[in-house]
């Protein structure tokens, strides 16, 4: 079996399994990182004008020798243009497009944090960029329901729904009503922080069914995403773990496996987890 794509809103398909660009460095080093995830298998990227390196992801894609139609690829707008007006908005989507390089579209663009007061003039923006052919789907990040909500009121006459929602889940942060509400709205959920950033691969539940599928801790978690159906988004530097967090398909996680990794996450956790969220929005 091989890697599965999901249907879009807009009738597009994104493949399931993304790699990160979050903290790969804007130099050769970060080219030869890229170059690495092509060749083990990657066409979906996931960068963002904050990450700073679009023109090095550029490099990559272009020096793979493939075409642009093999890959998908997603970026976001920060905070700043978005406080600086819809033309600074515009601005910020062509340069993604110019420092990629390669092509003159973006499959995915996403509202990076739902600035108050600027994200539904943001949206409004980069659907005019949608009818001009320059971004194919649009999504968010950091969402929360009223903030989509807000966003989806009938005054704002939104024409393009977004199709994505980019958040934090993993077994040791998921908030099922969350990752439920916004996949009823037919909105995918993609999962930053996939792996806990390696937080939790000691913890004997993913040790144990690490152990019975003779698999990595890595690769239980990206199996649980996937059965989520969300779209899961992991980085590594290491050529060997690129392979193995795709080689998610020889292992089938049964219910009560999946409920023992939906546990993982505490209340505790939750609540820590929302004052953050609610802290940050509050600096934006």
């Amino acid at each position: 079996m091989t890697e599965q794509s999901l249907p879009l809103l807009s009738g597009s398909l994104v493949p399931q399994l993304a790699f990160g660009l979050y903290k790969v460095p804007a130099d050769e080093e970060g080219v030869e990182i890229i170059s690495r995830a092509i060749k083990a298998g990657y066409r979906h990227f996931d960068t963002a004008s904050y990450y700073g390196n679009e023109s090095t992801l550029g490099t990559a894609l272009k020096r793979s020798g493939l075409p642009r139609k093999d890959f998908f690829l997603c970026t976001k707008v920060w905070n700043d243009a978005q406080k600086n007006g819809r033309e600074a908005v515009r601005r910020s989507v062509m340069q993604s497009i110019s420092s990629l390089d390669f092509g003159d579209y973006l499959d995915l663009f996403l509202v990076h944090w739902p600035v108050p007061g600027c994200f539904v003039d943001t949206y409004k923006e980069l659907e005019m960029l949608h009818d001009g052919g320059y971004l194919k789907n649009l999504g968010l990040s950091n969402f929360s329901p009223q903030e989509y909500e807000e966003l989806m009121e009938g005054k704002n006459n939104i024409t393009v729904p977004p199709v994505v929602n980019q958040f934090e889940v993993s077994p040791f942060m998921y908030r099922p009503e969350l990752v439920s509400y916004f996949q009823e709205k037919g909105v995918i959920v993609s999962s930053s922080k996939a792996l806990h950033r390696g937080g939790g691969f000691n913890e004997s539940v993913v040790q144990t069914l690490s152990e019975k599928y003779h698999v990595t801790p890595a690769q239980i978690l990206i199996r649980w995403g996937y059965q989520k159906g969300l779209v899961v988004v992991t980085k590594t530097a290491t050529p060997s773990r690129m392979l193995e967090n795709r080689d998610i398909f020889s292992f089938l996680l049964d219910d009560d496996e999946m409920k023992l990794l939906d546990g993982l996450t505490s209340a505790d956790d939750v609540v820590k987890r929302e004052q953050l969220e609610a802290e940050r929005k509050s600096q934006l």
